[in-house]
């Protein structure tokens, strides 16, 4: 088996084969999100130059498959504007709503995976998870829809902003971090969407910078969760197979690398949402690999790092509350993620409010 090293943007960095036994683990095999991080067009939308009721065809066949393209038609109602986003196994359309004159987010598999039926599942099951939160900071689902021929598609809320992970690395260009006041006001939505989730058997599996988005003054503000393509959801068939791992390296707890997803549970988002803290009030991960050797050995049994060094001017109860939050036993972590968010917000109580 071979696994394959993931960048910051979910782009693959290199391949390497597998190794020896010594780790003690299943080896893995990375798989780039299917879904994508939504992107915001600066192109003003396109004039509607036809009337709703006299679509164009629905759909266009290109060389390598069946997806829209622009000015095409889908179900009578939305029209086709432009690819804002692509990953490994997903495109996502910016369209618009005829009826309604609002723009959305239209996401097809890619043509490579389009008819496997995991991939088609994941697809449902990600409409399945955001259906269920609705009503918390998770991107608002529309519907699921299939094509003539067979292509199934996922119709959302399109979010005008840019992604956690553009600020982060503004401010380490810079040098800086986050304080704390705007790190815990970007991050609360999502720790009462994630305790939702858990409430109802949702796993995200796949909680990182890029897949928060923060929202434009222009509409209002606040954040969006998004990529729910690797979700787990708690009371169906596992999708994942025995020795295989999903996610970004320097979020992936590491009950996660040993390739057992039957173990998995909502701790492993408590583990990623301590990476995330960590990275916005410091700059950096927690442990920045050079290979996957490193990350794999690293996140199994290294010693986790303070933040004062790094950050003097935070409570000392901080170390404590990563070191938890972090912990490679799941059973000495944060058992929810009300816990862990509630504790982090009494270390800084003149910034805190209810976190639910």
């Amino acid at each position: 088996m071979t696994c394959c090293l993931l960048d910051s943007r979910d782009r693959p960095l290199l391949r390497i084969g597998a190794i020896g036994a010594a780790w003690r683990v299943p080896f893995v095999v990375f798989r780039p999100s299917a879904a994508t991080r939504f992107v915001t067009s600066s192109e003003n939308a396109p004039r509607l130059a036809r009337h709703r009721y006299c679509p164009r065809p629905q759909i266009t066949r290109h060389d390598h498959g069946m997806l829209p393209k622009p000015d095409d038609v889908l179900l009578e109602r939305y029209r086709v504007l432009s690819q804002i986003g692509s990953g490994a196994h997903g495109v996502v359309f910016r369209a618009r709503d005829l009826e309604s004159r609002t723009d959305v987010a239209i996401k097809f598999l890619s043509s490579d995976v389009s008819r496997q039926g995991d991939y088609v599942e994941r697809l449902r099951r990600e409409a399945l998870a955001m259906a269920r939160l609705r009503g918390t900071a998770a991107v608002y689902v529309h519907g699921l829809q299939t094509t003539p021929d067979g292509s199934v598609y996922l119709i959302m809320e399109y979010v005008r902003g840019k992604d956690l992970q553009h600020y982060l690395e503004a401010a380490e260009r810079l040098g800086g971090q986050l304080k704390p006041e705007r790190m815990l006001q970007m991050l609360r939505p999502i720790a009462g969407t994630l305790e939702s989730a858990h409430q109802q058997g949702i796993v995200h599996r796949d909680l990182k910078p890029s897949n928060i988005m923060v929202l434009d003054k222009s509409v209002g503000g606040g954040v969006r969760l998004l990529d729910f393509g690797l979700v787990k959801l708690l009371d169906q068939k596992r999708l994942t197979g025995e020795g295989q791992v999903a996610g970004t390296p320097s979020y992936i707890a590491p009950e996660a690398w040993r390739g057992h997803p039957l173990q998995l549970d909502h701790r492993i988002d408590v583990y990623a949402m301590g990476v995330i803290v960590f990275r916005a009030l410091t700059g950096r991960v927690p442990f920045k690999a050079t290979n996957m050797v490193q990350m794999l050995n690293w996140a199994l049994r290294g010693e986790r790092p303070d933040i004062t060094p790094l950050r003097p001017d935070l409570p000392a109860g901080i170390d404590v509350w990563i070191q938890r939050t972090l912990h490679t036993d799941p059973e000495q972590r944060f058992q929810t993620i009300r816990e862990m968010w509630g504790t982090l917000e009494g270390l800084f109580p003149s910034a805190s409010r209810p976190p639910f």
